[in-house]
């Protein structure tokens, strides 16, 4: 469900954080080598996030074999990335955590301190007005209504489904723009050629 080009913007994000804040990218370097997995129902989607110095690294698929679990509603996880009831979130009996917690709690300590405009970030890859509404639905109160709970539901499996082909990150983007450019350039020969086929050059008669 998620794309690496989707991871990929989500890194750059976190990339320019930890590259404002010194003291959490020494303190990620306590994580190297570990391996978290988070995985989301409703929709299905998974993330190895492998965290190290200075640096964050998200992946879709990995063969590496995680340290810790981190399994729940992708409505849930997504008000975690939010809320600042982390705690209270975890505890939620719809969250499956197996393995070592402990990395997942440091982790979560850092990025706690980590200063990330999570409705910016959103607004950069889905626009100004979902990522509004879907920010205020992760932000209302401890206690959802039926009716919030699904309307969450349906708004990220929306934008993570319909609407992820919209989600092009900066790779795809210039590797988009290098393809038109020689598709351009092809054209522009062929076109030439063409002209040339139905102007012949005239001979020039003898002085």
């Amino acid at each position: 469900m998620l794309t690496q080009a989707m991871l990929a913007g989500i890194e750059y994000s976190l990339e320019q954080a930890i590259a404002r804040d010194p003291l959490t990218a020494r303190r990620l370097g306590a994580l190297e080598g570990k391996v978290i997995l988070i995985r989301g129902s409703a929709p299905d989607w998974q993330v190895f996030v492998l965290p190290g110095e200075g640096k964050i690294r998200l992946m879709s698929q990995s063969e590496l074999e995680p340290d810790c679990t981190l399994a729940a509603p992708s409505s849930l996880l997504a008000q975690l990335a939010f809320s600042d009831q982390r705690q209270r979130l975890l505890q939620d009996q719809q969250v499956v955590l197996s393995g070592d917690s402990q990395v997942l709690v440091t982790l979560q300590n850092i990025l706690g301190d980590l200063r990330i405009d999570g409705e910016a970030e959103l607004a950069r890859w889905l626009g100004p007005v979902p990522a509004h509404g879907i920010a205020n639905l992760l932000r209302s109160g401890r206690d959802w209504g039926t009716q919030t709970h699904q309307s969450l539901n349906h708004s990220l499996g929306r934008y993570l489904t319909e609407e992820t082909r919209q989600l092009v990150g900066k790779a795809e983007a210039n590797v988009a723009a290098e393809e038109l450019h020689a598709l351009q350039l092809r054209l522009d020969r062929l076109e030439a050629r063409l002209q040339r086929l139905e102007n012949p050059p005239q001979d020039t008669p003898d002085a």
